[in-house]
């Protein structure tokens, strides 16, 4: 049985790596372009299957070529997929994004869907149910709460309506949302702020502490911080502190930006592990 199930957002991407975004009505060259699988609990996902963490998905997709391919991808990752749902009364959610290379950042044009994903029949056997921004609202749908089963971890990088620091065992928030670590004492979780290049924050139950980020070379950001979460809970379910926790989650999503799109470039397990011990990959 899987360790962990993520739910929320899988999505196809057509992704676009430029010198510079292009003004209006002009015309700049595309230095990459690429087709790739993505969402942050999708990617979560694949994060933790290539560091050996047994995990499934849940989400919804449509009975079309990008639902399909998003499939066989988590195939090919070893991604449990029986949670995935394939509804022919849905589009699945696709995405053209635009990397800028020069000002390491990115635009996203999404055409999500509205479809939650149905509660399998049994959750019990999960250590950890994690959730993005539409995922969270499925949690609701289920009945889901902190302490009645699985310990539950939120990707809170857009602000949702109704969502509490305090309903999940570790909250995640992007420092867009927030930059407050102090709801930890209060609410005896972890929060963990990742920031970039600056590093990360955290908080274990109001012991405050940060990790810097690591040199690497940079291609592309995006998916970085789906990455960041999907390894920060692989490295909870092996039992790491949360400082270990977030230096391990640190370090893979640092080797993720050398690839544009947000899978590719995932190191696995072992490489991690050459990492920790000084090898540089």
């Amino acid at each position: 049985m899987s360790k962990v199930l993520c739910v929320g957002v899988a999505s196809l991407d057509t992704i676009v790596l430029v010198e510079k975004y292009p003004a209006a009505d002009e015309r700049v060259i595309a230095l990459q372009t690429m087709r790739a699988a993505g969402g942050p609990a999708m990617t979560a996902a694949v994060a933790m299957a290539r560091l050996g963490v047994d995990v499934s998905l849940s989400c919804v997709v449509g009975d079309d070529e990008p639902g399909r391919y998003i499939i066989e991808t988590l195939k090919r990752e070893g991604v449990d997929a029986t949670n995935v749902a394939v509804d022919s009364n849905t589009a699945t959610a696709v995405g053209t994004i635009v990397v800028s290379k020069s000002e390491e950042t990115r635009a996203i044009m999404a055409r999500p869907h509205n479809t939650l994903p149905k509660k399998p029949s049994d959750i019990s056997h999960y250590q950890w149910l994690h959730v993005d921004h539409f995922g969270v609202r499925a949690l609701k749908e289920w009945g889901v709460v902190r302490g009645s089963g699985p310990k539950l971890s939120i990707d809170y990088g857009y602000a949702v309506a109704g969502v509490n620091a305090g309903d999940f065992d570790l909250y995640a928030p992007s420092e867009k949302v927030t930059t407050d670590l102090s709801t930890a004492k209060a609410d005896k979780n972890l929060v963990v702020i990742p920031r970039g290049r600056n590093g990360c924050t955290f908080s274990d139950c109001g012991v405050e502490g940060s990790v810097p980020a690591i040199e690497t070379e940079v291609v592309s950001t995006l998916g970085a911080g789906d990455v960041f979460h999907g390894a920060l809970v692989a490295a909870q379910t092996w039992g790491k502190s949360l400082a270990e926790s977030v230096h391990i989650a640190t370090v893979v999503a640092g080797l993720k930006c050398r690839s544009l799109d947000g899978q590719s470039g995932i190191p696995t397990k072992t490489e991690l592990d050459a990492y920790l011990a000084g090898v540089r990959i």
